[in-house]
C-alpha cells in the first residue's frame, strides 16, 4: 500500500494543486475565463500527468481515475453547478489517452534499451567455417 501511495503522491499533489488552487484565481471578475480553465488547462493537466506517469512505468488503468476524483472535489467546493460534472468523463478519457501515449513511448524506450544491451556481432559471426581433413598448402611460383 505504501508503494502505491509513493508512486502516485507527486502526481496527486500536482493535479490537486492545479485543480483545487487554480479556480481561486478564476472567481469573481475573472469568471469569464472559467471555461478556458475547464476546457484547456484541466484536460492538459490530465493528459500530461498520464503521459509522464506512463512514460516511466507503463500503462496503469487506475492512474487516470485520479484527475476526475480530484475534479469532483473541485466542483463541489467552487462551482456548485453540477452540469460541470460532465467533464469528469472527459478528463478520464483524456487521462487514459495520456497513459496510452506514455505507454507507447515506454515500450519504445524498453525496446531501445534491449537493443543496446544485445552483444554486437560482426558480419563474419554469422558464418561458421568447418574444415576437417583438408590440408592447405602455399603454392610456389
Amino acid at each position: 500500500m505504501l508503494k502505491i501511495v509513493k508512486r502516485y503522491l507527486i502526481y496527486v499533489m500536482i493535479i490537486a494543486l492545479i485543480y483545487l488552487v487554480m479556480p481561486i484565481f478564476f472567481q469573481g471578475e475573472n469568471y469569464k475565463y472559467d471555461a478556458i480553465e475547464y476546457q484547456f488547462v484541466f484536460p492538459a493537466t490530465s493528459l500530461l500527468a498520464g503521459f509522464s506517469y506512463s512514460w516511466k512505468r507503463g500503462v496503469d488503468f487506475t492512474f487516470p481515475l485520479i484527475a476526475p476524483i480530484i475534479y469532483i472535489g473541485s466542483v463541489l467546493i467552487y462551482s456548485h453547478y453540477y452540469h460541470w460534472a460532465i467533464y469528469v468523463f472527459i478528463y478520464l478519457i483524456v487521462g487514459m489517452l495520456g497513459c496510452f501515449l506514455g505507454d507507447m513511448v515506454y515500450k519504445n524506450n524498453q525496446a531501445e534499451k534491449r537493443r543496446r544491451e544485445r552483444p554486437r556481432r560482426s558480419e563474419n559471426d554469422n558464418y561458421k567455417i568447418k574444415i576437417s581433413g583438408i590440408k592447405v598448402e602455399k603454392k610456389d611460383d
